[in-house]
């Protein structure tokens, strides 16, 4: 890893925080960001490295939904307000700005691909979101059941 990558992912971290301000979130909220949007970046930063961008983008989103799953549930916190700051990093902003440029230069029918592309990343983002919200709430709703039977046990 190069010191560009290391540089990427020290501001990815620090992006997740300047965006966490936004939603008023203060001590140790603001770390817990800071490191899993520079962990984010750093997963995506690895599958991009070993040539499949869109796999590192599914594997980033998803550790950064379930880092703000798992702390918006231990922080008694929105999870959409832990959620949305560590993805910030991976929210294809530059793709989306080359496409636009693309689209300027050559026409809409020479910039397909940079569409393509750019709609693939969304998806992929709301898949990975989707993905983890589904499991999490399939364990918390398995959790309940559990505990209702154990207590009807009991009482009998």
């Amino acid at each position: 890893m190069e010191t560009r990558e290391i540089l990427q992912i020290i501001m990815a971290g620090l992006g997740s925080i300047g965006f966490a301000l936004i939603f008023q979130l203060r001590g140790t909220k603001l770390i817990t960001i800071g490191l899993g949007g520079a962990l984010a970046w750093f997963i995506f930063l690895i599958g991009r490295m070993r040539g499949n961008a869109m796999i590192g983008l599914f594997l980033a989103v998803t550790v950064a939904a379930l880092i703000a799953e798992l702390q918006a549930r231990i922080r008694r916190t929105p999870v959409l307000v832990m959620e949305v700051p560590l993805l910030v990093p991976l929210i294809p902003g530059g793709d989306l700005y080359r496409m636009t440029v693309s689209i300027m230069k050559n026409g809409i029918q020479a910039s397909l691909g940079a569409f393509v592309w750019l709609v693939q990343e969304v998806f992929i983002i709301a898949a990975g979101v989707i993905c983890v919200q589904t499991v999490v709430t399939a364990v918390v709703k398995l959790q309940r059941s559990r505990r209702h039977t154990e207590s009807s046990i009991d009482q009998s």
